[in-house]
């Protein structure tokens, strides 16, 4: 049987039920008390069995009504639930986020945001995926990623960019560098030196920046290894297989490591949040970021 009938419909017989009386149903309902008895009616001719017996002097459930009314009743709570929960995911309170973000970014702000999120939003799963920018904005424009913690120097169109901070690069060196010497290192002085650098082909953004910054200078850093775990990176400096440039934030205490600043102009490596689709969590998560910084970002 092809059961047409409506969640009004519903609800009004779960009144009548629990009345047992249609004019102080209909009063309840705020409706007349002849069109909620043709409403009765209808359900019970679309279910085909009698819900209420009707007298001049009562009004009962039969069994099959009784059993109907404890269905209608877990029916309509599950409806309302759903209801709510689909409203949570409608208002950004619920749902998943996907979020990339690049090895580099220690930032302090940056985890800030997070634990702000996780605390405002507890139930929306927020999903951490950690990928050179260049990989995250392939996977923002498939839809892979919700948001990406991003170098713009990796951004193309088609991408919403909302700027965050700009930090300055340093030098990591092994503490037996004979630069260590130095207080400040004038990129220029790094022109023959072995480096370590992220993968050339992930569209790591801090290389991107570290290549730009010696193309400045006037030379292209010979990369002898690629990485983009930073630990690693920092453990084949320590072992001297090469220098690097790091952001500032990214400065660990290691043993083996010396960091110096770089001579003015100092390079800077940034960090922007983007996104491709506008969503309720991404617009959530671009509040918190709006907290944390004290700015107005562009969402639209």
């Amino acid at each position: 049987m092809d059961a047409d009938f409506s969640i009004r419909q519903l609800r009004y017989f779960m009144v009548v039920a629990e009345e047992l009386n249609f004019t102080r149903a209909a009063e309840r309902l705020q409706i007349a008390q002849p069109p909620l008895s043709r409403q009765i009616q209808s359900l019970e001719q679309t279910l085909r069995f009698t819900l209420l017996e009707r007298t001049n002097r009562r009004v009962a459930l039969t069994p099959a009504g009784e059993v109907f009314l404890a269905e209608c009743r877990q029916i309509l709570n599950q409806m309302e639930q759903g209801i709510r929960a689909a409203r949570r995911v409608a208002h950004g309170e619920a749902g998943q986020l996907f979020l990339g973000f690049e090895g580099a970014a220690h930032n302090q702000l940056i985890l800030e945001i997070i634990r702000q999120f996780r605390t405002q939003f507890p139930d929306v799963e927020l999903i951490m995926q950690e990928m050179p920018s260049g990989k995250q904005v392939e996977a923002l424009q498939q839809e892979q990623l919700d948001m990406g913690l991003i170098e713009p120097i990796a951004a193309e169109d088609g991408l919403k960019v909302a700027p965050l901070l700009s930090e300055p690069l340093i030098v990591a060196l092994a503490d037996s560098h004979p630069l260590t010497c130095e207080e400040h290192i004038d990129l220029s002085q790094l022109a023959d030196e072995p480096w370590v650098t992220g993968r050339s082909n992930d569209g790591c953004g801090l290389l991107l920046r570290l290549l730009d910054a010696c193309h400045q200078a006037g030379f292209a850093p010979k990369v002898k290894q690629e990485t983009n775990d930073l630990l690693m990176t920092l453990g084949f400096v320590a072992s001297g297989l090469g220098i690097t440039l790091l952001p500032k934030s990214s400065r660990l205490a290691q043993a083996g490591i010396a960091y110096r600043p770089i001579q003015p102009p100092t390079p800077e490596v940034q960090l922007a949040i983007a996104w491709h689709q506008q969503s309720p969590v991404v617009e959530s998560f671009l509040q918190v970021v709006e907290a944390c910084y004290g700015v107005k970002l562009n969402m639209g």
